[in-house]
């Protein structure tokens, strides 16, 4: 799995066997757990590009395979298996392959699981399972006679599993793959019946095993969805949608510029300092949802270099920092501590795209006064000295 990535062994000892697995990369937590008669390296190319994208994944062998040891003979095992490696990942958006996806949503029945989760993928299993095509499937693949036991007993708790999944008001997505996978459009309608907020993304040219089949469009999926869902979970568990902003609330705020930086071509890392970048307030918005005293609940959610991001736009003493906006290194003036410090060139660009945006989406929804709309403008002409050509092209193309 991607030479240049360090993975980290992870166990997880449960009283009836251990669970073996590794974690690399910094960023939103994704727990992967894969499909029955698979283990964790099928996740290895998925991996490889979501760490490139500002993830971190975590991946266990489940119980009975690869690494791992211990029987597979019921779900109510995998369920607690699951529940225990979201205890020591909390936040985390879980990604679930078949057996895995059938596991996490057993576990999600108890209310602390559901409560440290910040999303569910589903890769081609739903809740609601058809029995003998179940069956026929496994049937087909071989599979049956290894998991006969496991199998029947998940059929029987069907009902439950499809009680549990109309419950969630978490976000769900349902990754389906083409000719080959195990569901069906009635399946996929079945699931958003049981939850009319879930979203459906379907893989061209993946069967059952979309990690497997296409990887890099399943890795993509999770980048553009899922990697968010930590964040705005913290966001709406801070009150951000309660707090007035310009343009509607602080949530909207908060999205809007995202969606900028975005188009702008912002990477990963100032993607997600760009939907959080008020958590600490700012000189501009003093209403912080967190004190610069609690950046771990943050770091938690984004991974350390975007929480430190974040912290250098919220901490930035404008009147003392943004007379010297073109220099390089820029010096910062920390308005927590009173310190000033350089923000060098490998963090100027990110700063500076995050600086703009966010005054392009003031320039669009707050109420100015002539001066204050020519301070913005030129403000934001001085940020674009440190962004690039293409960068600087679409900007002007959104300031006309």
């Amino acid at each position: 799995m991607g030479e240049h990535n360090v993975f980290r062994p992870r166990n997880l000892v449960r009283p009836d066997a251990v669970l073996r697995g590794d974690e690399v990369g910094d960023g939103p937590t994704v727990l992967l757990l894969h499909a029955g008669g698979e283990r964790r390296r099928v996740w290895a190319p998925v991996v490889d590009s979501l760490v490139a994208d500002g993830l971190r994944c975590v991946a266990f062998d489940q119980r009975g395979h690869g690494d791992s040891d211990g029987t597979l003979d019921a779900l109510a095992p995998c369920a607690a298996d699951v529940a225990a490696l979201v205890d020591a990942e909390p936040g985390c958006v879980i990604v679930g392959a078949s057996l895995g996806g059938l596991a996490a949503v057993a576990a999600l029945a108890d209310p602390s699981t559901r409560a440290k989760v910040a999303g569910l993928v589903l890769v081609d299993v739903v809740p609601g399972l058809d029995a003998d095509r179940v069956r026929g499937f496994l049937g087909a693949g071989g599979l049956l006679d290894r998991y006969r036991d496991f199998v029947e007993d998940t059929l029987t708790q069907v009902p439950r599993l499809r009680q549990i999944t109309a419950g969630l008001d978490l976000p769900i997505l349902l990754v389906r793959g083409d000719l080959g996978s195990a569901v069906t459009d009635a399946d996929a309608a079945d699931l958003l019946d049981l939850a009319p907020h879930a979203t459906v993304a379907h893989v061209p040219g993946a069967g059952h095993l979309v990690a497997r089949d296409q990887p890099a469009a399943l890795a993509r999926i999770l980048a553009d969805t899922a990697s968010t869902w930590p964040a705005l979970a913290l966001l709406r568990e801070l009150g951000a949608a309660l707090l007035d902003h310009p343009g509607g609330d602080l949530l909207d705020h908060l999205r809007r510029v995202h969606d900028l930086v975005t188009t702008l071509g912002g990477g990963p890392r100032v993607r997600l300092a760009a939907l959080t970048h008020a958590t600490y307030g700012t000189d501009g918005f003093p209403h912080p949802l967190l004190g610069p005293g609690q950046r771990a609940r943050l770091r938690t959610a984004l991974g350390a270099t975007a929480e430190s991001l974040v912290y250098h736009y919220g901490a930035c003493d404008r009147a003392a920092t943004y007379p010297h906006l073109g220099e390089s290194p820029l010096p910062l003036t920390d308005r927590f501590t009173g310190e000033t410090r350089p923000l060098t060139a490998a963090d100027l660009p990110d700063f500076a795209l995050l600086t703009l945006a966010n005054e392009l989406d003031i320039l669009d929804h707050a109420p100015l006064a002539p001066e204050a709309t020519h301070a913005i403008r030129a403000l934001i002409s001085r940020c674009a000295i440190y962004l690039p050509e293409p960068t600087t092209r679409t900007l002007t193309d959104l300031l006309r």
